[in-house]
Parts: structure tokens; sequence; C-alpha cells
């Protein structure tokens, strides 16, 4: 009468035995990539490892690059150096919304880039453009052009002076010769009319014109 338990008792142990092999060795399958080209995709070249260079690059891809020529004196290469520096204040266009003219710190440079700061608002509104872009203007542009400025949270609009405010806060105006002046054989704004009618594109979606 023992003996049916016995062997139940076996058959359970052995179940349990295989239980806990096919537990391991499923453990050990995970550690393993599943596919061997995606754990190759992911080893660099000997090319790559060292200082990548367009020459490298466009041999490699056995590609040409664009001629100089293609491009216009504003997308060509920077004729100034960027003289921009870090805690410089400025004005500026907020690129999510181009009709409004922000109160503006340079927070990074890199190169010819820069990484701009709304006063008063969090980091996380920082966007970068160009030194040269014609997008950023010297401190007192706006009230020179009688543009509107959106003055740093937490100031009054008819209390903010911007002498005023670098002085309290121990900060530097952005030098006006730091900024690009257009070109004279360029577009004036004052040629354009109310009611005239042209082609653009879409900053929000720039494959539409």
């Amino acid at each position: 009468m023992k003996q049916p338990n016995r062997k139940r008792k076996l058959n359970m142990d052995s179940k349990e035995r295989l239980d806990q092999d096919g537990r391991l060795e499923q453990a050990e399958e995970e550690k393993k990539p599943k596919d061997s080209t995606t754990a190759l995709s992911h080893v660099p070249s000997a090319a790559a490892q060292g200082a990548w260079s367009w020459e490298w690059y466009l041999k490699e891809q056995k590609a040409v690059a664009a001629p100089v020529e293609l491009f216009s004196k504003d997308q060509s290469f920077p004729e100034h150096e960027n003289g921009f520096q870090i805690g410089m204040r400025l004005e500026g266009i907020d690129p999510r919304h181009p009709s409004v003219f922000c109160v503006l710190s340079v927070a990074e440079v890199c190169g010819y880039r820069l990484r701009l700061h709304f006063d008063g608002y969090l980091s996380c509104y920082d966007f970068w453009t160009n030194a040269g872009s014609p997008d950023i203007h010297p401190v007192g542009w706006c009230e020179k052009t009688k543009h509107e400025l959106h003055i740093p949270k937490g100031y009054r609009k008819d209390k903010f002076v911007w002498m005023d405010y670098l002085k309290a806060c121990k900060l530097q105006n952005a030098p006006k010769k730091l900024f690009r002046n257009r070109s004279p054989n360029g577009p004036m704004s004052k040629e354009f009319q109310v009611g005239m009618k042209l082609e653009a594109v879409d900053r929000k979606n720039p494959s539409l014109v």
C-alpha cells in the first residue's frame, strides 16, 4: 500500500527537478542574444572607434559631399567667430511662438551654436540657435523697433527696465558687435506691405510650403 505513495512522491520529485532545470535553462538562454545579427550590429567598426571624420565617412559610405556652391552665404561657413559667452543677456524670438520677443540668456556655447534660456522659466524650454541668427538681438532692440518685449516671469511689465535689471542681478548684456548685420542687398521689411501674398515654409511642418 505504501508503494504507490512512494512512486507518486518520486514522480513529484522528478517533476520538481524538471521544473527547476527548466527554469535554470531558460535563465541561461535569456543571457544569450536571441539573434546573433543583433549583437553584431552594436559592435563599432575599427574606424568608428577612433576620431570621426567626414573624409572617412564619405569613403565608407561611397558618398559625395554636397558642393559648397549649392549653399547660400548664410548657410555657408561662418565669417566671424562666436563671441557670445555664458551669462550674457539679449533679446530674441521664441521659436515656438515666432511673434513673441523674450528676455534671453546664453546658457551654453558650442562652436558656432548657442543654447539660449528664457529668463525666469525652466531650462526645459531652452533652445539652440546659431550665433549669427537673425532672430536674436541686442538689449534694447524691442524698445527701439517698437516691439513688445515679454519680460522675465516674476517682474511687472510697467516696472521692468533693462539697465536696472542687469545692474540689480549683476548681469552682462551681449555687446552689439556680436550680432550679425543684415546684408544691404537682402529684402527689407519696409518693402513688404499688408495684404501681399507669398509662399513660405511651415515651421512646425518643414515639409509643407
